[in-house]
């Protein structure tokens, strides 16, 4: 059996998300990143059967993704001689199999490496970390070039008060408040490693979060109540850093700050998966 990573990236605007949920989502017409993938590689490799893949983590639709991470294996019995000198060209010639992969898939997806791999590497059980970037755009007017990569909030934001805010999600917490109602049966605890709010310029910030694990839409809603903490704090309410929380303006009641609206999709990537 041979097992191979690929790192791919897409821009998530046409797709209903990167996994395919069930098979009946082709006939409705719903593109998924692993249904173009595992039907480009089975056309790349010139066997009958669809070759599975598994991804690292499942992103929603219209999220992208920069180095998302996927293992698909090949068994002898599916070879060809065709297949065969394929599936040696990626320890010989790594960067031709990718032209040649990326040549069958549209233009919204990308194989960028490949690499050879123990037969029990899991792309998502193996993983011990994973990073998303969310782009905020912040002016009055609407922007309109990179509409589907960032997000745009017309009103003004205070930054100060979002990257303090920001620290409240580091370490080892229960995000259940932050996750989808199916979630909640579930283990809904993640350690959180780094989040941070990157000021690009006077309006543009990126906000960056790792993680061990992300429920679904954590991030999303994370990034919701990040704007809404400055949303307000753009106003004149006051921010309480002990309580990273805004205080009414008398100083004295704490004003409820998490919501669960989420952040739209398109502002959000999967930008690094790491492992050990």
């Amino acid at each position: 059996m041979f097992n191979f990573k690929l790192t791919v990236e897409y821009n998530g605007k046409n797709f209903s998300g990167s996994q395919v949920q069930n098979r009946d989502q082709e006939a409705q017409g719903l593109r998924t990143v692993q249904g173009d993938l595992e039907k480009a590689l089975s056309v790349y490799f010139r066997v009958s059967e669809t070759i599975l893949t598994n991804f690292s983590g499942r992103t929603d639709s219209g999220v992208h993704a920069i180095g998302q991470v996927v293992n698909f294996k090949i068994s002898e019995s599916q070879l060809t001689n065709t297949s065969d000198d394929f599936l040696q060209l990626i320890e010989t010639n790594p960067d031709k199999f990718l032209i040649g992969l990326n040549g069958i898939l549209d233009d919204d997806l990308a194989a960028v490496k490949v690499e050879r791999v123990a037969e029990d590497f899991n792309a998502r059980f193996d993983a011990k970390s994973r990073e998303y970037m969310y782009k905020i755009f912040t002016r009055r007017h609407k922007p309109v070039l990179r509409l589907d990569s960032l997000a745009w909030v017309k009103e003004p934001l205070d930054f100060e008060a979002m990257e303090l805010h920001a620290k409240k999600f580091l370490g080892k917490q229960d995000f259940r408040d932050y996750s989808k109602q199916e979630d909640y049966q579930n283990n809904t605890e993640c350690e959180v490693y780094e989040s941070e709010l990157i000021k690009e310029s006077k309006i543009c910030f990126k906000y960056r979060i790792k993680a061990d694990r992300f429920l679904r839409h954590m991030v999303r809603r994370i990034v919701g109540e990040l704007i809404e903490v400055g949303k307000l704090a753009a106003v004149g309410e006051v921010y309480d850093s002990d309580n990273f929380a805004i205080l009414d303006k008398a100083g004295d009641q704490l004003l409820k700050i998490q919501t669960q609206k989420s952040a739209p999709a398109e502002g959000l990537s999967l930008m690094k998966v790491e492992y050990s």
